[in-house]
């Protein structure tokens, strides 16, 4: 009878683990989207729950390492996004996915308008450091913009009544989820921005989902906190939580508790401070003192004796002061001698016979000066005298005077010197020494 060959036969578990194999090589990473049913965590600190929709359902395992950091914990009921590797639980040979990532289902459109706002509003510098303003060290009144009804402001107001209940605490009541939150915050901060005297704004919020702190990643309360005059601190959410709010304030705070340690410093620690350095400068004071004390003593020694050198310098003054006495009196000695003798000098140089020789002189120059004047001016006068005969006997007046006349044309005027100038009838006059004639020519005649 000949061997039937039979085709390869797998055990279970080699089965299982080829099924394992080619699972994990044709599907590497996958992204499952689903409902979270059964869920429980035991001890391990693992999630173990069971992914389905309407038709199918997929069992599930979040190992503790991969959600140390996760931002929400996972709740029954809820729609969520997962990505995670396919593989098979050999000992019950069931297949499973083993997530590394967890969120929300809507998460990752939040995720993505987050990141977009927070990139443009970094751009416009809304994030600058130097934009940022300081706290002031002790505000004399602050306002707490919060739901009334969380536990946010109870904790609050007893935090800062065991550090610092002297604070004014202004509450101001706004949503702090839901569509209208980002409103009534943005509101918040313009009412505030002028209210007399508030030094810090606190915007606090308690912790929650992605979904739940939304409003404080809207851009308009991003752009009331960046208008606000006053310093704001942003307390949203837990530790890990990060908001549009948080980059955009003064100041963050890890949660609304530590806002409190933040703006308000502890009285009792202010007071040992005080008390500290209060010690410290009167211990320092009393140093001070000692070591100039030490130093006076130390430099009234180098000092000489202050008696002893007033004894020498008035001895010394006295000295100086008949030394002094000596040189005037001589002074004024020779002083004299100098008058006196200056004086016999000008009785010797005296200046009248200077004067009279001078007046002497003067009088025989006024003299000498008269008798040269009378002599110039009879030369003058002889002189005019000739001239004034010898210009008579050149005046043609005094011409006519011996029987001559002068004859001129009319109407021109030109004097007539021949005979020819003036032919018959025409008009001549002729002046003589006294007076003139006007005549008419009658007859022409030459004389050779």
């Amino acid at each position: 009878m000949q061997d039937q060959e039979y085709p390869y036969i797998y055990t279970v578990s080699a089965l299982t683990r080829e099924i394992r194999r080619r699972l994990e090589t044709g599907f590497p990473l996958v992204w499952v989207s689903g409902e979270i049913s059964n869920l429980r965590q035991p001890s391990s600190g693992h999630y173990y729950f069971t992914l389905k929709d309407e038709g199918a359902q997929l069992r599930t395992v979040f190992f503790k390492g991969n959600h140390l950091h996760l931002r929400f914990k996972p709740q029954e009921g809820g729609q969520v996004l997962c990505r995670g590797r396919l593989t098979v639980y050999e000992p019950r040979g069931e297949y499973q996915l083993v997530l590394d990532y967890l969120e929300p289902l809507g998460w990752g459109a939040l995720a993505q308008a987050f990141e977009a706002l927070k990139a443009r509003l970094q751009a416009e510098g809304l994030f600058a450091p130097e934009k940022k303003k300081p706290l002031p060290f002790l505000p004399r009144r602050l306002a707490l913009v919060t739901s009334p009804t969380g536990a946010v402001v109870r904790d609050f107001l007893r935090l800062l009544g065991q550090r610092f209940p002297q604070v004014e605490v202004l509450i101001y009541p706004v949503k702090v989820q839901g569509a209208a939150a980002a409103g009534e915050i943005a509101a918040a901060l313009e009412d505030l921005a002028h209210y007399p005297g508030l030094e810090v704004i606190v915007l606090a919020r308690g912790g929650g989902s992605l979904e739940d702190l939304w409003p404080f990643n809207e851009e308009m309360v991003a752009r009331a906190i960046h208008r606000c005059p006053v310093p704001v601190v942003s307390a949203v959410g837990h530790e890990v939580d990060y908001t549009i709010a948080d980059f955009v304030a003064d100041v963050r705070a890890p949660t609304p508790s530590a806002a409190v340690e933040l703006v308000v410093s502890d009285r009792a620690e202010l007071q040992r401070r005080l008390a500290r350095l209060g010690a410290a400068l009167g211990l320092g004071w009393q140093r001070r003192v000692a070591a100039a004390r030490q130093h006076l003593r130390l430099t009234s020694r180098l000092l000489p004796d202050l008696r002893r050198h007033l004894t020498d310098l008035r001895l010394r003054l006295d000295d100086q002061a008949e030394t002094l006495a000596r040189r005037l009196r001589r002074r004024v000695e020779d002083c004299r001698q100098q008058v006196r003798l200056g004086s016999s000098r000008i009785f010797l140089l005296s200046p009248r016979r200077s004067l009279d020789l001078a007046r002497q002189r003067l009088e025989q120059g006024e003299q000498a000066l008269g008798q040269r004047w009378q002599r110039r001016l009879k030369e003058q006068r002889r002189h005019l005298d000739y001239v004034q005969s010898h210009l008579q006997q050149l005046n043609p007046l005094a011409i006519l005077e011996r029987g001559y006349a002068v004859a001129t044309k009319l109407p021109e005027g030109t004097i007539i010197r021949e005979a020819g100038q003036a032919p018959p009838g025409a008009a001549v006059r002729v002046r003589v020494a006294k007076g003139r004639l006007d005549c008419e020519v009658k007859e022409v005649s030459s004389m050779e």
